[in-house]
């Protein structure tokens, strides 16, 4: 599903060199797969380069078997939309839009029906725990609640390939577990696949193949039966 091939990106933090170096991993469809490390360890990086969020100095990203990462903005732009979905540790959700509502807007962006966008959409916050919440606005959930609510934009398009940073942060332990049981029970009911950026023992435990990153190189690589 996702291959990385020697991939690098540098920038300079705080007067030193950062990012990620000479990195290569696959992500095979239908696999969870972390990306374990101390913060600064290039996880974030690796991540955004793997979204087409941002382009690499060398090497290159390949979705199912196609080579993605040079392509222009706008087709890059279109396979996020497609085949890529996103959690982001910050949540970016629209303050001013309902959980629904932030829910129902890759939707609507790929062209679907407000109704069939409002139908799906609260299909996902079912999946996530939160149909009591449909009509809240982020700033009347907790942290907690507004990362499901990302997580459940990021599921709802039945995407190929999601990809989260942290995901488990602003969640308890009560959550933190289901959120993850689901995400496995995705992968072995849609074929769908998982790039998670996580330090937390819980998340790692899930993993069906965990990469190791210190100091923006892949230092091992961990594969479980």
């Amino acid at each position: 599903m996702l291959d990385i091939r020697n991939i690098t990106r540098a920038y300079e933090l705080g007067g030193e060199k950062a990012g990620v170096f000479g990195i290569s991993l696959s992500v095979a469809a239908g696999k969870l797969a972390v990306l374990a490390g101390p913060s600064g360890s290039g996880k974030t990086t690796l991540l955004q380069l793997a979204g087409l969020l941002d382009s690499p100095d060398e090497g290159e990203v390949r979705l199912e078997g196609e080579a993605v990462s040079a392509l222009p903005e706008r087709q890059r732009c279109d396979l996020r939309l497609r085949k890529l979905g996103f959690v982001f540790q910050a949540f970016n959700l629209v303050p001013v839009l309902d959980a629904v509502e932030n829910v129902m807007l890759p939707l609507q962006l790929q062209g679907r029906s407000d109704s069939e966008a409002r139908k799906l959409a609260a299909a996902a916050l079912d999946r996530v725990g939160l149909t009591d919440r449909l009509h809240h606005l982020p700033g009347q959930l907790s942290g907690g609640q507004q990362q499901r609510v990302a997580i459940a934009r990021a599921l709802a398009p039945e995407p190929k390939l999601v990809l989260a940073d942290e995901p488990t942060a602003s969640l308890d332990h009560a959550h933190g577990g289901p959120l993850m049981a689901l995400m496995k029970a995705l992968c072995a009911e849609r074929g769908l696949s998982f790039l998670v950026a996580s330090h937390d023992p819980s998340v790692i435990a899930t993993a069906d193949v965990v990469f190791r990153l210190s100091d923006g190189l892949l230092t091992g690589t961990e594969v479980r039966p």
